[in-house]
Parts: C-alpha cells; structure tokens; sequence
C-alpha cells in the first residue's frame, strides 16, 4: 500500500534538500574562490618568466601555492601575493621573532581589533590598524597609514572593510606583510554576534580591561577630539 505524503512532510523533505544544495554551493564556492587565488597568483608570477626557469638540478624553482613561503635569494615572492598569506595572530598565538607585537595597544574601548598591515611608501615604512565595533551593528574602520612610533596611539580614522587583504581601492599595491588578529570578525556574517562575544571573552581571559560595551560611533569620536583640540587651543 503507498504511503500519502501529507503537506508537511512534503515541505520538510524539500527543506533538507534545499540545505543539502546550500551546503554544497557553498563548498563549490570556497573550491572556487581557492581556484581563482591560484590562478592569480600564477598570472602575476608569469609577469617573471624566470620564476619558472628550472636550475641545473632539474627541480622546478616554482613556489608552491597554496603553502608556507620559504624565502629564497634568487626566487623573490611576487609583489601582491603576499597578501594572499598572511600572518595568523589570534589572542596569546606566538608571532615570529622580531615582528612588533601590537595587540594589546591597538585595543580600544568599544572597539576588537581586527589586524594591522605594513606597508613601504615613499615616506617611509609606515603601519595600519583595522578594526570592528565590539557591541551593536558590526561598523568597520581603519586608522590612517602612520609611522612605527605613532602606531601605538592608531584610531579610527575612516569606514573600511580593507582588512581582509590591506587593500582600499582597485589597483592599491598589497602590503608587504598582513597580521590577522580576529579574522573570524572579518565578514558580517549572520554569526558574527556569537563570534564578537567569543573574541571578546578570550581577550578578557588575557587580561584586556577594555570597555567592550561601549557602542562606538566614528561620528562620536571625531566630534570629541575636535572639541578637546579647540579646548586645548
């Protein structure tokens, strides 16, 4: 005797299946998105035809990506892809030795730092800190580019969502180096609520004494250091 799928059942079994077809985008996606970085990577490096030159070994002298870059005299990295690997610096993860750690200065109240990049100018080496709203609606910034010895005082400056690769605008050259502190916070996505107060509890565990309650607005800031400045004058 066939079974008679009521309405609801129906409903459920299409609702797994669209969750089925949801995951599986999803994993073509992120294949996708892996694939591109890739072919990126090999059409910059194919600007250098002699990144592929192979030495009297035989052995090709291609770098492996994606991978661990291993620095080599005669086979420099290419420029930007050095963006595409960054350095992971989560709350109380090593960083490499002689690489200035500013994770506990660059912390502001109503604000979780998300990473800071270097970048060479014609004025100098000079350093920039991103950050998300710690409480509210997720509000990205970055400070303006400053100098090692400015940097430990870096604030908001202006909206962005540059920290995932160092880069504002079209064309920008990549830093020379990118360090994640929180890059889970990184896209606004639906559970980045969870993620902030997940952050937040291992910077507390660490010792941070920042106020992340504070619900910070770029707006508010810039008013009140305009104020202090005509107070101060």
């Amino acid at each position: 005797m066939k079974k008679t799928l009521n309405t609801l059942e129906i409903a459920a079994a299409l609702t797994d299946q669209v969750s089925r077809l949801e995951s599986q985008i999803k994993i073509i996606n992120n294949k996708l998105g892996k694939l591109n970085q890739d072919l990126d990577v090999l059409e910059r490096r194919s600007a250098n035809p002699g990144l592929f030159d192979k030495p009297a070994g035989g052995k090709s002298n291609i770098i492996p990506f994606p991978g661990s870059y291993q620095p080599q005299s005669h086979n420099p990295m290419p420029k930007r892809s050095r963006a595409l690997l960054p350095f992971l610096a989560a709350p109380g993860k090593a960083l490499p030795p002689g690489m200035p750690d500013f994770r506990s200065v660059l912390q502001r109240d109503g604000l979780i730092l998300l990473a800071w990049d270097k970048r060479k100018t014609e004025m100098g080496e000079r350093y920039t800190a991103y950050w998300v709203t710690s409480a509210g609606i997720a509000r990205f910034y970055a400070s303006k580019p400053l100098a090692l010895k400015e940097f430990s005082y870096a604030r908001p400056d202006h909206k962005s969502y540059a920290a995932e690769d160092g880069i504002e605008f079209y064309g920008q050259d990549a830093p020379a180096y990118i360090v994640h502190v929180a890059p889970e916070l990184m896209m606004n996505n639906p559970r980045h609520g969870e993620l902030r107060l997940s952050h937040i509890s291992e910077l507390k565990l660490m010792g941070s004494k920042v106020d992340f309650n504070y619900k910070y607005l770029l707006k508010t800031d810039k008013n009140q250091e305009s104020r202090s400045h005509r107070a101060g004058a």
